[in-house]
């Protein structure tokens, strides 16, 4: 993984060679989600704008809470739009996470609207660029050697969509894709992140991913799993 400043933001304070940072997604815009995640030890929030319901209203709100805590927040747009990224950009994120990057003509142009907003300074933003789509995969050599952004997010549901597999994620075709993705990044020294669960952290750590991305959904589950079985499944 290329070198991160130390200093800049929380999400690069909070990387680790081999310790993936989990960015949990509190899947909407409780407050008191982000409560409950803190104390639960999570370091770094998932703000989703682009698959739950969560609005620009509700993100300052949630920014503020979890650095209130020492949380860091990350935020995915909806949309690459410059006058969107904006927006979420001016509520005071840790991370910005752009979904369905495809060019290194998109990257720049990421870049660009992150070094408006901080003023040139944009070690003050973690900025992440989505890899799930057929040209992204083909063109990752271009975008791995492009450094407008400070790392990439692969995402294996819309992949298997654009490769035309309906989001069937086990497909080998897919799995190839993606360890070619990976390589490649690895190649380039690029930090990069993929959706993990407790029983896959451990494998993509041993990859060399950065980050991992869950729901609070997943962690409910795993939870009451077994509170659910100690009364039989009541």
């Amino acid at each position: 993984m290329a070198p991160v400043n130390p200093t800049a933001n929380r999400v690069a304070q909070a990387l680790a060679p081999g310790r993936p940072l989990w960015m949990v997604n509190g899947g909407g815009a409780s407050v008191d989600a982000v409560d409950m995640l803190a104390r639960a030890g999570a370091k770094c929030l998932f703000i989703d704008c682009e698959r739950t319901a969560v609005n620009v209203e509700s993100v300052t709100a949630l920014v503020r809470t979890a650095h209130s805590h020492g949380l860091a927040a990350v935020l995915r747009s909806e949309s690459m739009a410059p006058e969107i990224l904006v927006r979420y950009l001016d509520r005071g994120i840790d991370g910005l996470i752009v979904p369905h990057v495809e060019t290194v003509a998109e990257l720049q142009a990421i870049g660009e609207v992150v070094r408006y907003v901080t003023k040139g300074e944009r070690a003050r933003v973690f900025a992440v660029a989505q890899i799930e789509s057929a040209p992204a995969v083909e063109n990752v050599a271009a975008l791995a050697a492009c450094d407008a952004v400070d790392g990439f997010l692969i995402g294996p549901n819309d992949l298997s969509h654009s490769l035309g597999f309906a989001g069937d994620t086990t497909r080998p075709e897919l799995k190839q894709a993606i360890d070619g993705v990976i390589a490649t990044l690895q190649q380039h020294r690029r930090a990069w992140g993929i959706p993990g669960q407790a029983d896959t952290a451990a494998s993509w750590a041993q990859r060399g991913a950065a980050f991992l991305y869950g729901t609070l959904d997943q962690i409910v589950k795993a939870g009451f799993a077994p509170m659910a079985a100690a009364v039989g499944g009541r």
